[in-house]
């Protein structure tokens, strides 16, 4: 759309980049439109207090939810696992149009960009669809597929930082996202797993939580090496955090294996 009508909105005054926008703010709008026809939902009781009472219950959940994970040994070590994964998977999620960009021809960059990004989303979908036949490949021990998963994410994010070339790129670009997809499945698993269905909300968000974090501290540490160094030499730091996350994962399914044993 900014190779399409960037000229257009050159003529009004904005950037090429603000048709984007543009167009997200209207899809948003169609997406509220669609929700509030064709999502019927029974009325509830709305306590005027309601709203107060949960931003008031915040620190209570957060609480309660950190006992329960870090009280039991496997929730606990698969939250830092996931955090660690967040921290090397995010700078390359955020900066690889950076790497991209100067690969393409200035007069369709933008256009090739955003259909790699389609397909970034598209190969995590894929990814996801393929997750219960790796996870049947080792007998169903989601700790050690989701181990051998991140070992394999580190390889090739190593490999996708030495790609000089478009084609090379996209190539292993793929490969990394549907990785990425897999590894979805087996981390909830072992979570549900983990806990009573009353308070597997409470831990679900709490992993969001850890995670959101770790991407947040993983972009800043990327985004600072990036600078001094290069966009390649941040992502081949990043992934000795997904071998560090692998090796975790190896001894949590050493301990699974000890007590079903």
């Amino acid at each position: 759309m900014p190779d399409a009508l960037g000229p257009v909105a050159l003529a009004l005054g904005f950037s090429i980049y603000d048709v984007s926008y543009a167009a997200s703010v209207g899809m948003m709008g169609v997406v509220f439109v669609y929700t509030q026809i064709a999502i019927v939902e029974a009325p509830r009781a709305r306590p005027p207090k309601a709203l107060r009472q949960g931003f008031a219950h915040v620190p209570t959940t957060i609480m309660q939810a950190g006992q329960l994970a870090f009280q039991h040994r496997t929730p606990s070590v698969l939250l830092v696992a996931l955090a660690l994964f967040l921290m090397a998977t995010n700078p390359v999620e955020v900066l690889w149009p950076t790497l991209v960009k100067p690969m393409l021809d200035v007069g369709f960059a933008n256009g090739a960009i955003g259909a790699l990004t389609a397909t970034y989303f598209f190969s995590i979908a894929v990814g996801a669809s393929l997750s219960p036949q790796i996870n049947r490949l080792f007998k169903r021990r989601e700790a050690v597929t989701l181990g051998v998963l991140f070992a394999g994410l580190a390889g090739v994010q190593i490999a996708l930082a030495m790609q000089g070339g478009i084609v090379g790129f996209v190539a292993v670009f793929i490969v990394y996202s549907i990785l990425l997809g897999a590894s979805e499945t087996p981390a909830s698993s072992i979570l549900h797993r983990c806990v009573a269905d009353r308070q597997r909300s409470t831990l679900l968000s709490l992993r969001s939580m850890i995670q959101q974090l770790g991407a947040a501290a993983g972009l800043a540490l990327a985004g600072g090496v990036a600078e001094i160094y290069s966009t390649s030499v941040a992502w081949m730091l990043s992934a000795a955090l997904l071998v560090l996350a692998a090796v975790l994962l190896g001894l949590l399914a050493k301990r699974v294996r000890e007590e079903t044993a």
